[in-house]
């Protein structure tokens, strides 16, 4: 092309340039290219900007719709790297001659029918790099090298200096934008200290309008006033800022503030960048009261923990060892924590028994597995002092993972619930022992009753009229029966001695006791077991009775009396005694005294010995809750009991004394009414007697005795008792209380309904002893008793009184 037509074109690019600000515009590329076109020949022009490491953006002229989408107006397409060193490292034109044998984007221009083009780069002004690439396309392949190439080079020059000023000015544009748009507030202030300038989040911060905020003093908006030239050396400071309200009301707002000088700016000492911090620091403030919260929460848990009745713990899983023990284990076990949780397999060896350490091996194992195990006991010891019963639980904590983070547990002094459940136990065994005992006192009394008769009977008819025996024969055998009455009577006492110390607990009556009559039922219980190692000594004086419940005191009496026996070794040397003695030392309170010659208690025990579970016997001689019940019986029934040992009094000192300290009863109390005091009118004629019991032997030894002087009738059981009543008139009614199908107090209760005056002639015979329900009966009815065995004497004499009182039942009219 020669030099003049060149000048022509290069001249009216520049008069492009000149009408464009931008030539980056799609407008200025349409004014390019209608300029290009009257002078050159080509299919499109294009503008190719670096965008970032390894692509570019496309800009052309051209809207063809054939182009593929990816090098449309201001598409983002990626460098070839021939491409890229030839026009962006070398600064040399690039020349692709046929489109159809390039890369990808080069292939599907080529398929649009741009099938060569010109590359040139577009130098800044200094010419020593390449801002952007200028591209020339034809539609024939071969076109790019004929084409101007130098040309195309010097077009592309004329762009460099306005591309570089778009570029400079598109970057502003967005860069104000960015500021004005941003959510944090931005001022800008000169050397004097006054505002330049402010974003729309400066002035919603401030309340001010921008011709107000621009010239205001920074001074009057930051407190403390920044120096107006150098500003804050710290970022991030806080200061308050001065702003105002809607109503134009002054308002103080904690702000964070970072300045930063500016030193090439004339216009401009300081770019300061705001923060209000109002929600902030009222979250910080919400965040802190939370926080505050949570620390209270988390002492009070703590606190909880600690002083949970509980031994509470935590284990590493892996290890097994503590990592975590509450300080309620301190008090219970008596272990300074810090060495606890020092000591390894800590709470393993707490564990007494070798049972209990299993299962908690086992509880742990299945822990550290995932898997939870059920609670079990074990006794736990105690540092300087006895061991405690505990239930342990321990489970496993499982992550979000499955994965078990770690084992925790817990142990709880359960030693009063099974102490409790002990004496539960034991009272059901004394429940049931009362229960055989009363139906052993009543098979061993009714025929008790019928030989103590059938002896009374025997020794009548030896005296009587036609028996003749030798004065020596006689006399032995008078004496034989005596002794036949006396073991009967004694084989009696020893059934009432059980009965009253097997009564079970739920028949509980406090009632005047004999002191004395109940240390001699304990000695005849216990006299087996005293007798093989020590003799017994017996020290009672005349003492007033008590309020207790006979058969608690009584079992008192044997477990004390037991403990001595078994404190005195067998073939001990010397003279060993178990003696016991009564004694009133004042009219309000009654002492019983159990001594022993044994090995008495050592001195660092002797304060133990009424703890529960505490025992020196072999296993399996005691469950250690004696001493502790027997405390409990005396302290509840208002006395007190107490232990020395050595007894100081020994020569030498040795054994120990209980000593028994209960409150004083008023003479003459009774559970039963007594019988009316009126003295017995002499009967002179016989009577009417309806005897009803069960056992034949006895009641017809019953009816041959009383018949000797009235006139009896005999009943096997209720219903013929009933037909008996229904018949005639009696003057008395002696009744068996326990007898088969209709008991004694049933018959009663039923003649009484429909007969009143007759249930007043009752008199009950028992062989059972009292329990609560007979006893509340009997005193509901105030009918006497009388307890097999009983001589015929004492049945005459009760007959008398009932007669005496009611006097004769008239007979039916016939």
């Amino acid at each position: 092309m020669p030099d003049s037509d060149k000048l022509v074109v290069l001249n009216a690019v520049l008069r492009v340039a000149a009408r464009h600000p931008s030539l980056l515009a799609s407008a200025a590329f349409e004014d390019l290219s209608r300029t290009l076109a009257a002078h050159l020949s080509f299919a499109s022009i294009a503008v190719l900007l670096p965008d970032d490491e390894g692509h570019q953006r496309f800009y052309t002229d051209t809207a063809d719709p054939n182009l593929p989408g990816n090098v449309r107006f201001g598409a983002r397409i990626p460098f070839d790297p021939s491409f890229y060193q030839r026009v962006y490292v070398e600064v040399r034109p690039y020349i692709c001659d046929d489109t159809r044998l390039g890369n990808e984007i080069e292939r599907s221009v080529g398929e649009a029918g741009y099938r060569s083009y010109v590359a040139a780069p577009v130098r800044s002004p200094d010419g020593k790099r390449a801002l952007a690439t200028f591209t020339m396309t034809f539609a024939e392949p071969g076109a790019a090298s004929r084409a101007p190439v130098d040309m195309i080079e010097e077009i592309g020059d004329i762009f460099g200096a306005s591309i570089e000023r778009s570029l400079r000015s598109a970057r502003e544009r967005r860069l104000a934008m960015i500021l004005d748009t941003s959510g944090d507030a931005m001022l800008a202030w000169d050397r004097s200290g006054r505002v330049t300038d402010a974003n729309r989040a400066a002035l919603a911060l401030t309340g001010h309008a921008r011709e107000a905020l621009i010239g205001r003093s920074i001074g009057s908006l930051l407190d403390p006033e920044p120096d107006p030239a150098v500003g804050l050396p710290q970022p991030d400071a806080r200061l308050v800022l001065v702003a105002r309200t809607p109503e134009g009301e002054a308002r103080r707002l904690p702000v964070a503030v970072t300045i930063t000088a500016v030193e090439d700016d004339p216009l401009v000492a300081c770019h300061a960048l705001l923060r209000d911090l109002s929600a902030w620091e009222a979250s910080e403030g919400e965040v802190v009261a939370h926080l505050a919260r949570i620390r209270e929460l988390e002492e009070q848990h703590r606190t909880l923990l600690d002083n949970a009745p509980l031994v509470i713990f935590r284990l590493d899983p892996r290890t097994l060892e503590l990592v975590y023990l509450n300080h309620c284990a301190e008090r219970l076990l008596g272990v300074p924590l810090d060495e606890a949780l020092a000591t390894p397999g800590f709470l393993c060896g707490v564990h007494v028994d070798q049972e209990g350490a299993a299962a908690y091996d086992e509880a742990v194992l299945r822990a550290r597995a995932g898997m939870r195990s059920s609670p079990y006991e074990a006794r736990l010891a105690r540092r300087g002092a006895h061991a405690i019963t505990a239930r342990g639980t321990i489970y496993p904590l499982v992550g979000k993972g499955g994965e078990v983070v770690a084992i925790e547990g817990l142990f709880m002094d359960v030693s009063v619930e099974h102490a409790a459940r002990t004496r539960l136990i034991q009272a059901d065994r004394l429940s049931t022992l009362g229960t055989l005992a009363a139906g052993v006192a009543h098979e061993i009394n009714n025929p008790a009753a019928f030989i103590l008769l059938g002896i009374d009977m025997m020794a009548r008819m030896l005296d009587g009229p036609g028996v003749e025996l030798g004065a020596t024969v006689s006399e032995q055998v008078h004496h034989m029966l005596g002794e036949l009455r006396d073991s009967t009577r004694r084989i009696v006492d020893i059934v009432r001695d059980l009965r009253m110390f097997a009564r079970a607990p739920a028949g509980t009556r406090r009632i005047a006791v004999d002191v004395n009559r109940t240390v001699e039922s304990a000695l005849s219980l216990t006299r087996g077991q005293i007798i093989e190692r020590a003799r017994i000594v017996r020290d009672l004086g005349d003492v007033p009775s008590v309020i207790i419940d006979e058969g608690r005191l009584g079992q008192v009496l044997v477990n004390l009396l037991v403990n001595a026996a078994q404190a005195i070794p067998r073939n001990a040397p010397g003279e060993p005694a178990v003696t016991v003695t009564t004694r009133s030392e004042d009219p309000r309170t009654v002492e019983i005294e159990v001594r022993d010659t044994g090995v008495g208690i050592s001195p660092e025990i002797l304060d133990r010995i009424w703890d529960p579970f505490f025992t020196t016997k072999e296993p399996g001689a005691g469950t250690g809750l004696g001493l502790s019940i027997s405390r409990e019986i005396i302290e509840r029934s208002g006395g007190r009991i107490y232990v020395e040992s050595p007894v100081e009094t020994e020569e030498p000192p040795r054994g120990a004394r209980f000593v028994i300290v209960l409150p004083a009863a008023g003479r003459g109390d009774s559970s039963i009414p007594p019988m009316p005091s009126t003295p017995p009118r002499s009967i002179k004629s016989g009577v009417r007697v309806l005897v009803v019991e069960d056992e034949a032997p006895l009641a017809r030894a019953l009816a041959e005795e009383i018949g000797r002087v009235h006139e009896v009738s005999v009943a096997g059981g209720a219903q013929g008792a009933m037909e008996a009543l229904s018949a005639q008139r009696f003057d008395v009614i002696l009744c068996d209380l326990r007898m088969p199908g209709m008991s004694g107090e049933a018959f009663y209760e039923k003649v009484a309904a429909v007969k009143p005056d007759v249930a007043k002639r009752f008199v009950f015979m028992t062989g059972v002893g009292f329990g609560a329900d007979v006893e509340r009966f009997l005193a509901e009815s105030g009918r006497p008793v009388l307890e097999k065995p009983f001589s015929a004497e004492d049945v005459l004499a009760v007959i008398q009184k009932v007669v005496t009182r009611h006097g004769r039942a008239l007979s039916p009219a016939r």
